[in-house]
């Protein structure tokens, strides 16, 4: 996928100033330095000439580069997506392409700061890894967190589950299933880093819930220390409900959900391809240091022995489904009402100046001052 690179126009800061001229100062009488010398009137006339305009009249030029750690600096338009975590608007920089997606996280007294320093972490760190989601910029302000991201016009897994219901064995295998979004040639990208954890390596375990309680493995909700081995779960979940079009698990008793996870075997309806059943199984087995990913190479299993993953990873191949292109109303002004709080003139407030600003949190990618 041909990563985008924004031009943010001339980055010379233009001309030095020239070097004061050193004068010999000369002495005047207090009577002489309260009438301005002839010349100074003359300059002054003309300046104020000058200033009346007309049509021959040349202004000093205005810069043309946008700040793009302000959101005023954006035109906005569609919303793209919205949830508990805020909204995700389509824009681009006033004036000049390409459109990318803006995150807005309102900041509330529930906050988890910590989250919202981890997703502009792993966004300025996922640069050229094609399967992550390409961070361009973050910055905040008292009331708000934003994140410059890719814009990727495919939609997302759930909606493509919601319009074909459940997918052939090929696509199964194309797709990586953790993947949410599509790019607009089906190339499947992860987004959305606000609950990772990061330094995890081999045996380092991490403790607490975080998540969709559907794809919490179930050292998870024991409250055990865990691994990335809670990833290949999820892994499984997402590749069951890929082929059935179906949840694992279908009960609305969020305790009775839980105690299934923790104790009942995955039920794996007898038409799936034999392969794929096999893979379930592995990937859902109970004992995290069982399972596959985190025991043994996953590439390996016969499901994806079809598989060149070099040109896979490449994307080298062409994917199973090319999403259609957006709509052309997606990308007319947002008229939306009531209108987006962060673009409202807003009061700071003197009681908790500074008191919301995460440290750390902001950064331009080199790829946007090119």
């Amino acid at each position: 996928m041909k990563r985008i690179h924004l031009d943010f126009g001339d980055s010379d800061p233009g001309p030095s100033r020239e070097k004061r001229k050193k004068t010999t100062e000369r002495a005047r009488s207090l009577e002489e330095q309260w009438v301005p010398d002839k010349c100074c009137r003359e300059e002054k006339r003309k300046r104020e000439e000058s200033n009346k305009g007309g049509a021959d009249t040349v202004r000093p030029a205005k810069s043309s580069r946008l700040d793009p750690l302000s959101v005023s600096s954006y035109d906005i338009f569609s919303k793209l997506g919205a949830g508990g975590f805020g909204k995700v608007m389509l824009a681009k920089l006033k004036g000049r392409g390409p459109y990318v997606a803006l995150k807005s996280i309102r900041k509330a007294e529930e906050t988890n700061y910590s989250n919202l320093a981890t997703e502009a972490h792993v966004l300025k760190i996922s640069t050229d890894c094609r399967v992550l989601c390409q961070g361009y910029a973050a910055f905040e302000t008292q009331r708000h967190a934003f994140y410059v991201m890719e814009y990727l016009s495919g939609g997302n897994l759930g909606d493509e589950l919601d319009k074909h219901g459940r997918f052939d064995m090929d696509r199964v295998r194309d797709l990586k299933p953790l993947n949410i979004l599509l790019d607009h040639d089906g190339h499947a990208v992860i987004s959305d880093f606000g609950l990772a954890v990061q330094n995890i390596f081999k045996d380092d375990t991490t403790t607490g819930r975080v998540g969709t309680l559907r794809y919490m493995a179930p050292e998870m909700l024991q409250g055990k220390p865990y691994n990335a081995a809670v990833d290949w779960w999820s892994l499984g979940h997402t590749i069951y409900e890929m082929a059935t079009a179906d949840a694992l698990i279908n009960n609305s008793n969020i305790k009775e959900q839980m105690y299934s996870i923790i104790l009942d075997e995955p039920k794996l309806p007898h038409w799936l391809d034999k392969d794929l059943r096999h893979l379930l199984r592995k990937l859902l087995r109970k004992n995290p240091s069982q399972r596959l990913g985190a025991r043994g190479d996953i590439r390996c299993h016969p499901f994806f022995e079809f598989i060149d993953w070099v040109v896979l990873e490449n994307e080298e191949t062409q994917p199973p489904y090319k999403p259609k292109a957006p709509k052309q109303k997606l990308f007319k002004p947002y008229k939306g009402k009531p209108p987006l709080s962060y673009l409202e003139p807003q009061k700071e407030d003197p009681s908790s100046a500074n008191g919301n600003i995460i440290s750390n949190f902001s950064f331009l990618h080199s790829s946007w001052q090119e």
